[in-house]
């Protein structure tokens, strides 16, 4: 999906429409907070525009949990508006310091909530997090995630995790065993494709594929306290960006591109066409999110497949845990411009309730917040391993694009593409990030 500024607009039905054509599909959740006097009192109307960075199979499910919001909420109208992933981001960027940014939308951890809270974008949640007590019902940590100083800005509701993908059949076929060092990992590639099969499918026209390798390298080889330090730009301005790891996580993405990993055109192709190239076993892998799993079971591949994350790196130039995951929570946030703050709490309330993290799981297959909304006896395979395996992990690295600030995001953005396509050195890549982060540092000073 070639990244575009047109906005997106899903058509939504009026609540009386959606009442008697769409079953609600979970139970109302929370409490009208106190002191707010209800719009069926008035007969006021009350719209929230509901923004979104979603595929196919999640439109559905929000069209869903909306409908049944409406349905309980006769009062309120949730207008949805999804977004492909590039598009979203320029869209938000731009909407989100405006006179009219969306009421509620989604959002990762990490810069993006860090930044909009730092400008005054956001609304504080603390209060209705009290209100409706998602300390108790939600995970700590992914609260955390969202948590700016003292305050809390955003409700997660999922975590996505990266994993390898592997197609069972042709791993037997070929005598190929999981990897269990990136070595290892190395050498599969170079036999996958000298038996004439793409090892790994990869999309990175959209370039947020590549970031992904780039982020769980960053913190494998320079390790998690230099990049901690680096990423918030809180490091020395003569040592900022300078770890010699930097170019060598890019040497090992171009490692893995000489080992013939990756099919041609990486920089061309997009991550739909990615997963098809998959699902229709054209690779053996597909190095991805958790977000795929629905798609995988859509297509018929429930069971048929295997998972393992990226492999540790034993040699001695790898100075970081080699046992941190790479995920990072997503959640919805409201604007402090919302003339309906109460109502869109109340939303962010209907949309972790048990109930409809419940049927995340059931229609997505995406990982849930609250532990009471997965039942291992009927989650699917997958899930149950990827939500187990998380926490076995040590640490998490979160994704590279979230965590830096935007412009310097763009720079490791574009240099991935240029190094892919051998336009770009790694030391000029690693140059052109330095040089970004300095100017950034410097001007947060003034």
């Amino acid at each position: 999906m070639i990244q575009r500024t047109v906005r997106l607009m899903a058509v939504v039905l009026l609540g009386a429409i959606l009442t008697a054509c769409v079953a609600p599909a979970v139970a109302p959740a929370g409490q009208q907070p106190a002191g707010t006097e209800l719009a069926a009192a008035t007969g006021e109307k009350k719209s929230l525009d509901l923004w979104f960075n979603g595929d196919e199979l999640f439109n559905k499910y929000n069209d869903k949990i909306i409908a049944a919001f409406q349905a309980a909420n006769p009062d309120i109208e949730i207008v949805y508006s999804p977004y492909s992933n590039e598009a979203y981001k320029t869209n938000l960027q731009v909407a989100i310091g405006s006179d009219d940014p969306p009421d509620i939308f989604f959002n990762w951890a990490g810069d993006d909530t860090a930044r909009f809270a730092r400008e005054g974008n956001l609304l504080d949640l603390t209060p209705y997090s009290a209100q409706y007590k998602w300390g108790d019902q939600l995970s700590p940590a992914m609260l955390a995630a969202f948590t700016v100083g003292d305050k809390l800005y955003g409700t997660p509701y999922s975590q996505e995790a990266k994993y390898f993908y592997y197609h069972k059949d042709m791993f037997d076929q070929m005598g190929l065993k999981v990897p269990e060092t990136f070595d290892e990992l190395l050498a599969l590639c170079t036999t996958v494709s000298k038996a004439g099969v793409t090892p790994l499918a990869f999309g990175n026209q959209e370039r947020w594929e590549g970031v992904h390798y780039l982020t769980i390298f960053n913190q494998k080889v320079v390790g998690e306290a230099t990049i901690a330090k680096d990423y918030s730009l809180s490091n020395d301005a003569d040592k900022l960006f300078t770890d010699p790891g930097y170019v060598e996580a890019f040497n090992r993405l171009k490692t893995m591109q000489a080992a013939g990993c990756f099919g041609d055109a990486v920089n061309s192709t997009t991550p739909d066409a990615a997963l098809i190239q998959f699902v229709n076993k054209q690779t053996a892998m597909y190095y991805q999110g958790t977000w795929i799993i629905g798609s995988l079971k859509d297509n018929g591949l429930e069971g048929q497949y295997g998972m393992f994350r990226m492999p540790p790196m034993t040699d001695a130039g790898a100075k970081g845990n080699q046992n941190f995951v790479l995920a990072g929570p997503v959640g919805l946030e409201i604007s402090n411009k919302t003339k309906y703050p109460a109502e869109a709490a109340k939303f962010l309330d209907f949309y972790v309730s048990q109930s409809s993290q419940a049927a995340l799981l059931e229609d997505t297959n995406r990982i849930p917040v609250r532990t009471d909304a997965v039942d291992k006896e009927k989650a699917p395979a997958g899930v149950v391993a990827v939500a187990e395996d998380l926490g076995k992990g040590e640490g998490t690295a979160m994704w590279l694009d979230v965590v830096l600030e935007n412009s310097i995001s763009e720079v490791y953005l574009n240099s991935i593409q240029e190094v892919l396509a051998g336009t770009k050195t790694p030391e000029q890549a690693v140059q052109a990030v330095r040089e970004q982060a300095l100017k950034i540092q410097e001007s947060l000073k003034k």
